[in-house]
């Protein structure tokens, strides 16, 4: 079983994942035509989807579809009374529990967390976040959501890459060095 939990996320060079009152408006001029920063390819490689419930919400409040292709979990305190549908969970329960029935069942393909930052926190808390992709714009927002609590990349992980694009925005890869391969 080689499947990996990722956290593939984009943020400010100061470390916010989103400005005041969630804005991510920050991350617009950062899209180049043609250029998708290795998503696809990213996406191709997963199969199942964790998110906040906050970030899940702020997706579909855009106007945008949440990953119907992919089997997703919104990770939630208070489960959604809409009907779910074979692609859409909400999920209260515990995430290791939950992390670990989708590794087990996922083969070689990969758990993407999408965020926001208080899964990932808390992933991470629980030593459930294997590789993280961050994508770090050339932008300073000095307030909004930090990703990491402490406003740094956790200890316990160590950068193996780091890839600059034209637009500017570097792409650093890290591996969880708490975990065996």
């Amino acid at each position: 079983m080689n499947n990996k939990t990722i956290l593939y996320i984009a943020m400010s060079e100061d470390g916010f994942i989103a400005g005041d009152n969630d804005n991510l408006d920050f991350l617009n001029n950062f899209q180049v035509k043609d250029e998708d920063y290795g998503y696809s390819k990213f996406m191709d490689s997963v199969e199942f989807i964790v998110v906040g419930r906050k970030t899940y919400d702020k997706v579909i409040s855009m106007g945008y579809p949440y990953h119907k292709d992919k089997q997703v979990f919104v990770i939630t305190r208070v489960p959604k009374e809409s009907p779910q549908n074979e692609t859409l969970t909400f999920y209260n329960g515990a995430i290791a529990a939950l992390i670990g029935q989708l590794k087990a069942s996922s083969g070689n393909k990969h758990i993407y967390c999408d965020g926001g930052a208080a899964l990932a926190n808390h992933m991470i808390d629980l030593n459930l976040i294997d590789q993280m992709i961050l994508s770090v714009v050339p932008t300073k927002l000095n307030r909004g959501t930090l990703l990491f609590k402490k406003g740094c990349v956790p200890n316990h992980f160590e950068l193996k890459d780091a890839l600059t694009f034209k637009s500017g925005l570097i792409q650093y890869t890290y591996l969880n060095k708490n975990l065996k391969d």
